[in-house]
């Protein structure tokens, strides 16, 4: 019989480690069912887009008050980790009546009811709490809830002290949820989780016709995570004066507001030359093949990927709280740069391009600290349970059903001793 994993993942933030876990597990264990699901999709509908639209407002143009939202939640969380709730009285079927009600306000369950799944992988602090909950609603006790945190630093907000465990990007982390109150028996450092299948070598030059950059210059490329905050336009104007020396890469990253702004400044300074924007990326690869430095947030996901293909790394400004744990612990262990802004940033940069003592440290921290392997850990040993709790099910299962039939073969011989008697 077949495993099911669910990974819960919130579309726009975790969907890559979402699908890099899915493609890795379905290709090695083709007994196993590895699904990922937007949590959004079932979440009440006007919360979700409210929180989502929110998040995204702000981060666009108000830095100030999703650091102040991030702050809130983690300061309120001490009233919230310890719930819990009674399961349902009646056992959810099609013809209960109640079944729709309750459905239309907690969703997640359907996910449980609907996949039965052994394990479920939460990316989200919202996703692990609830799927927690979903579990204890319905009684589902030998499901393990597991939380996976690829930050480099802690969001109190995961902690859930009715986790299963938890799945950790360090030791750093596991430490902070020891001193949490977090069982340390429940806590796996699990590394680098990417699928670097999917980061092949794009060619240089190819790469180069593709975005239409005609010199040999280096290549600097400017990310600033999907929403596109207000400090990658800072990062332009800083970097937009030594376009004489360097190509600058621009990945607005969908945002009207920063394609304006930089078509704004080339139009007021009469040059737009080894400048490149790029709306929407094709493909990664091809843009990491023609970078010298990355300028950049310090998300996850751009992180894994710096590492993997070795690229020197410049932070900057971070957006929330989250983000400024994984800022300090990068410049701390030395594997990116603190950009800051205006001149420092500059700086740093430069650095990074003229003095190759200072890149190949840098480079040589990220080598050191990027584990290729440790996706093939996590699946391992996601999948080695999923199997013990698939073999308990069988085994009750068996022991149901042999049960059953035993109940049958005495009812049976006692309508026989009946019928003797008779």
């Amino acid at each position: 019989m077949k495993k099911t994993i669910v990974i819960l993942y919130t579309k726009g933030m975790y969907d890559t480690v979402a699908g890099d876990i899915c493609n890795y597990m379905t290709k090695r264990y083709p007994d196993c069912d590895v699904v990922a699901v937007d949590e959004d999709k079932y979440s009440n509908l006007g919360s979700a887009q409210f929180v989502r639209g929110t998040y995204i407002f702000t981060a666009r143009n108000m830095a100030w008050l999703n650091r102040f939202a991030v702050l809130i939640r983690e300061k309120f969380l001490p009233k919230k980790i310890n719930k819990t709730v009674k399961p349902y009285e009646r056992e959810l079927k099609e013809e209960n009546p109640t079944r729709n009600f309750r459905q239309k306000f907690h969703k997640v369950d359907n996910i449980f009811m609907r996949f039965n799944p052994e394990i479920v992988i939460c990316l989200s602090p919202k996703g692990h709490n609830k799927a927690i909950l979903a579990k204890q609603r319905l009684a589902m006790n030998d499901v393990k809830v597991y939380a996976l945190i690829t930050d480099f630093s802690l969001n109190k907000a995961y902690i859930n002290y009715q986790s299963d465990g938890y799945f950790v990007q360090n030791e750093v982390i596991k430490q902070a949820l020891i001193a949490n109150k977090v069982d340390e028996q429940k806590i796996s450092v699990c590394g680098t989780i990417i699928d670097e299948e999917r980061l092949v070598d794009v060619p240089g030059d190819r790469a180069r016709e593709e975005l239409k950059i005609d010199n040999d210059l280096p290549t600097v490329t400017i990310s600033g995570g999907r929403y596109g905050v207000s400090y990658v336009k800072d990062a332009f104007a800083t970097l937009a004066p030594y376009t004489d020396r360097l190509n600058l890469i621009v990945l607005t990253g969908g945002s009207e507001s920063i394609e304006k702004f930089v078509m704004t400044y080339c139009k007021a300074k009469n040059y737009n030359k080894n400048i490149f924007v790029v709306k929407k990326v094709k493909d990664m690869n091809a843009i990491y093949a023609v970078t010298d430095v990355m300028v950049c947030s310090p998300t996850t996901v751009t992180m894994y990927e710096v590492f993997a293909k070795n690229i020197p790394c410049v932070l900057i400004r971070s957006l929330n709280n989250n983000e400024k744990g994984n800022h300090t612990f990068l410049a701390e262990e030395q594997l990116a740069i603190r950009g800051g802004k205006d001149e420092q940033l500059a700086t740093a940069v430069l650095g990074f391009i003229n003095n190759n003592n200072i890149k190949q440290e840098y480079l040589y921290n990220q080598r050191k600290f990027f584990d290729a392997g440790a996706i093939e850990g996590f699946a391992k040993a996601v999948y080695k349970e999923s199997c013990r709790i698939n073999k308990s099910r069988e085994d009750a299962a068996s022991a149901k059903a042999a049960e059953e039939s035993a109940d049958k073969s005495e009812k049976k011989e006692d309508k026989t001793a009946v019928s003797k008697k008779e």
